[in-house]
């Protein structure tokens, strides 16, 4: 079921880029993960157009994307959902809302992440799918919830990581990426051999690579880390970092 998945997002991608090319227009597409994004990249290369993507804020992990020739701009057609629930009387977490939304049966590529504050939420999905859940989507966690389609973006804060300092002996992948997680580093060189990171939405799995001040390390089942400093080395000959790290919300 998998690979009939990402077959179709594939044959998806390459028609859109097709389409741009021929009709010479923007032509929005689904959301795309990171990987997909890279392949949604390779196919804009393919056709001669160029691709772009908007998940609504800086470092989203999933995002609309959009096929269009060059010197002609990119339209993103998604629109804003807002989610609320009587925080007063239940707490609803992430967890709690994406499981609820899969639920409903709808393609993962209709919608993108989830933006959690107190007692609302936000989600930025297609036309086409947000109709479906102001109809369908009532609950989440055993609670009510409201679905409204909002006119314009709304204000939020984007998500803010925990900052943590650290010093390590390189800038290997496998070294910084056992510093965020607090594991040993054979664990990460193994996270990293089984295909579960990315590095800036690209999929990593060499150990040694070396990391720059900015990348982002998105890892499958934990969540993202955040290199933000490179600092100078210790007295001990290792380097000083900083890094945001931003654990994904597990269900209890």
């Amino acid at each position: 079921m998998r690979a009939d998945a990402e077959g179709q997002t594939a044959l998806r991608l390459r028609q859109g880029a097709q389409r741009a090319e021929k009709l010479d227009r923007a032509v929005p597409g689904r959301f795309v993960t990171g990987m997909e994004r890279q392949e949604a990249q390779r196919e804009a290369k393919v056709c001669g157009v160029l691709a772009s993507f908007d998940g609504g804020w800086d470092d989203a992990e999933r995002v609309q994307v959009c096929f269009h020739p060059d010197g002609v701009d990119a339209e993103f057609t998604a629109v804003w959902l807002e989610i609320s629930w009587a925080a007063k009387f239940a707490r609803v977490g992430h967890s709690d809302l994406l499981g609820s939304l899969m639920a409903l049966g709808m393609d993962r590529s209709l919608f993108g992440d989830l933006m959690v504050e107190d007692g609302t939420a936000y989600l930025l999905a297609m036309p086409e799918a947000a109709k479906s859940l102001q109809d369908e989507w009532h609950e989440a966690g055993h609670t009510a919830i409201r679905v409204r389609l909002l006119d314009a973006p709304p204000q939020f804060t984007p998500p803010q990581g925990a900052q943590m300092r650290d010093t390590v002996a390189s800038l290997r992948l496998d070294c910084v990426l056992a510093a965020g997680m607090s594991v040993s580093r054979a664990r990460a060189a193994e996270i990293i051999r089984q295909g579960l990171v990315q590095r800036n939405h690209t999929p990593e799995e060499r150990v040694d690579t070396l990391l720059e001040a900015g990348d982002l390390l998105s890892i499958r089942g934990f969540g993202r880390i955040r290199l933000t400093e490179i600092g100078g080395r210790t007295r001990k000959d290792r380097i000083s970092i900083q890094l945001e790290v931003f654990k994904r919300e597990r269900s209890s």
